[in-house]
């Protein structure tokens, strides 16, 4: 059976045989909860309140929103406009399953990572402590989202430390498509799990599929392992934030460009990224504004070799057999606002990147390690270099043009998404 008939088979949410399943996974793993407005909270339980702690997560188990609820809820506004209830998610690290009093073997922590990241000393307060939950609370209202926030910052009073708190928000260009504060259409090369919408992509691009996003269960979930029952299953969570100099990027764009004699800045972000900020591929136009701008249907060629460093998508997706292996699902969110040429204060912003996996190793590991390796000039934690001006197309003229990395990690951790039944009868 191949990938695609065993994808089919185990994700048909319309299949009564997984019903249990799904109601016992938390949302946001197989589909992207979609809300405008998320919070994060990032807590430390208190060494002499277990009993505490373990009586509240029994009891907010009850609030976790499971992948069952996030589809109906989603069919309903299909149908309708009704929009979903507020989204809740529990995240356990390592250090938080051994407060728990159980076994971490399965699960370690970012701190220890050999990721070439910046020094943990060097990461935002809050990010360099012991952490043992994040709690993710989503919705299309901020005030609610805030509201939520508040009330469980009260509950956690008196047996635990809030360590600290992230808000994201989702920012769309005209076209409404989510972009990241570079400007560019983002979260497009996402795995998908549901027959509908696998079934929906190979019509679309029925007469040419250069790429198949349909991956089976086993690329983000795994057995809940601390659970004897065999519809319980959990994923491998990410969290990184990302905080991006956008001012220096779009500088190196005018500077670059300039010294190219480069009519549109953007053709050399659309080489950094591998994408126009509308979406259009590189690889198939040198042109933004193609009709399909948002399309996965494409591969690489050979021409790498003529540059020394890799576009960002192609760094994190070389399109082959190894790099699917590599493919997470990407649940980030970006943070504070758009940036503004005439702004005259300097606001951080960035990005709250999550993903999700069965494996962190050979995910995400492999995939920043491949991104620095390639010096992948968004997201490679490299130190800066030169590139012929042969990456832009040019042949004549053998000029070197200067790069480096405008994203810069604060802090991140690992986490494990427990299934509900594993929260629910903690003890």
């Amino acid at each position: 059976m191949n990938n695609s008939e065993k994808q089919e088979e185990l994700f048909d949410p319309n299949n009564v045989k997984h019903d249990q399943m799904l109601g016992n996974l938390q949302g946001n793993i197989l589909k992207g909860h979609g809300r405008d407005f998320t919070s994060h909270l990032f807590i430390r339980f208190y060494k002499n309140k277990r009993e505490e702690a373990v009586e509240w997560l029994k009891s907010f188990s009850g609030k976790v929103t499971s992948c069952k609820k996030q589809l109906k809820e989603t069919a309903i506004f299909k149908k309708s406009g009704i929009p979903g209830s507020v989204f809740f998610g529990f995240y356990l690290t390592a250090e938080g399953y051994s407060y728990l009093g159980k076994k971490t073997d399965f699960l370690t922590s970012m701190k220890n990572a050999e990721l070439e990241d910046p020094d943990v000393t060097k990461w935002e307060e809050g990010y360099q402590e012991e952490i043992h939950a994040m709690i993710l609370i989503a919705d299309d209202n901020y005030d609610t989202v805030q509201n939520h926030k508040q009330l469980l910052v009260k509950e956690l009073n008196g047996f635990s430390d809030i360590l600290k708190i992230e808000n994201g928000n989702v920012i769309r260009n005209p076209g409404g498509e989510g972009i990241e504060h570079f400007g560019y259409a983002d979260g497009i090369s996402q795995p998908l799990f549901f027959r509908e919408e696998i079934e929906a992509y190979r019509e679309k691009y029925k007469y040419f599929q250069a790429f198949d996003p349909a991956f089976p269960l086993e690329q983000v979930l795994v057995k809940d392992p601390l659970l004897e029952n065999e519809n319980a299953f959990g994923s491998f969570l990410v969290f990184r934030k990302l905080e991006q100099d956008v001012k220096g990027f779009k500088r190196q764009e005018k500077q670059i460009a300039e010294k190219m004699n480069l009519e549109n800045d953007e053709i050399v972000g659309a080489v950094m990224v591998g994408r126009f900020e509308d979406g259009t591929p590189y690889a198939l136009s040198h042109e933004d504004g193609i009709l399909d701008n948002l399309t996965n249907n494409f591969k690489y060629g050979n021409e790498a070799g003529k540059c020394p460093f890799l576009n960002h998508i192609r760094a994190t997706n070389e399109r082959d057999e190894a790099s699917r292996s590599m493919i997470m699902a990407r649940r980030g969110i970006p943070y504070g606002t758009f940036y503004d040429i005439e702004d005259t204060v300097e606001k951080k912003r960035g990005l709250l990147f999550m993903s999700f996996q069965s494996n962190i190793k050979n995910q995400f590991e492999t995939s920043q390690l491949r991104a620095n390796a390639k010096k992948d000039p968004v997201i490679g934690q490299s130190s800066p270099f030169t590139a012929e001006a042969l990456c832009f197309g040019e042949s004549t003229e053998n000029r070197q043009m200067d790069f480096k990395s405008f994203v810069t990690l604060k802090g991140g951790e690992y986490f494990f998404a427990p299934s509900i039944p594993y929260l629910k009868n903690l003890n």
